[in-house]
């Protein structure tokens, strides 16, 4: 097994176990710590099956993890979104299908009411390497390659804990490419042999949590960047998650995550001959549905 998703796993089981551990200890009044772990399988397997098909097997672990600290007229809020899932059809190599590191902090100083002052970080990356398939041997990402951190000064609005707008005009994304391979094709917007490009502009970013009947929570988390030197081009992550809670250890979920980046540069069939002869700028989607085991601490 992979290096890194056996340090996610254990991450997931060492936290886990801390925070069921705590339930027995004085709650702490000026930290709000929660979160979720899930785990989703999938198999078939087909003998001598006259309609055809291929034995197949597939699974997903997620782990969530929000940690806010309130003080006085201070506010720290932090998350974690871990995400990993593999596939296996037939006799072709496992393949990704999940592979999430997303970290948020923002530190705020209330104004009025729920509006406050804040520096906000943003941080993205993967834990393994992503391949151009059906060729497995290209490697076309991997961990830190690329990473994105945002950085920002701006304003807040949080009325509750399910809803928070971030609006951040002094903000400065940096791209890392870290592999060296990737950093000589000048991968991902950065220049060839460099490591890491930064850029300053303005960072908007939407958390909305609802439930909006019983068992049935939508939650989501909408970024966008924009470069003052091209504002006509911004940068826009959005993830949304759609839970179904069965009973205290089954869930289903549907989950999209939603990515445009005017650096990262995939082929593309312009004539619409078949023939992929450029590169450019498209929008890149992904979407789950999955029934499995989940806990919440």
């Amino acid at each position: 097994m992979n290096k890194r998703v056996f340090n996610l796993l254990a991450l997931i089981f060492f936290t886990t176990t801390i925070a069921f551990g705590q339930n027995t200890q004085p709650k702490d009044t000026l930290w709000k710590v929660g979160g979720a772990i899930g785990f989703k399988f999938n198999q078939v397997a087909l003998t001598n099956w006259a309609a055809g098909g291929q034995n197949s097997l597939a699974w997903n672990a997620t782990f969530d993890l929000k940690a806010d600290y309130k003080k006085g007229n201070w506010k720290w809020d932090n998350m974690i979104h871990l995400g990993y899932g593999l596939s296996k059809q037939g006799d072709d190599p496992l393949n990704k299908t999940d592979d999430q590191i997303l970290l948020t902090s923002n530190l705020g100083y209330n104004l009025k009411g729920a509006w406050f002052a804040s520096f906000d970080l943003n941080f993205r990356t993967q834990f393994t390497d992503g391949y151009n398939l059906p060729n497995d041997s290209v490697v076309v990402s991997t961990f830190m390659s690329p990473g994105y951190l945002v950085a920002g000064f701006g304003i807040g609005y949080k009325p509750n804990d399910d809803f928070v707008l971030m609006i951040n005009p002094l903000s400065n994304k940096t791209v890392f490419v870290l592999d060296d391979v990737l950093s000589a094709q000048g991968a991902y917007g950065v220049d060839p042999n460099s490591n890491a490009k930064a850029t300053f502009g303005a960072f908007l970013s939407l958390y909305y949590k609802k439930e909006i009947v019983k068992n049935v929570t939508f939650n989501t988390l909408y970024t966008m960047y924009g470069q003052y030197d091209n504002l006509a081009a911004w940068d826009i992550n959005w993830d949304l998650i759609l839970d179904f809670k069965i009973n205290e250890f089954l869930s289903a979920n549907f989950t999209t995550n939603l990515i445009y980046d005017q650096d990262v540069k995939i082929p593309v069939d312009r004539t619409g001959d078949g023939v992929k002869e450029s590169f450019g700028p498209r929008t890149q989607f992904r979407q789950a549905l999955g029934i499995g085991l989940a806990a919440k601490f």
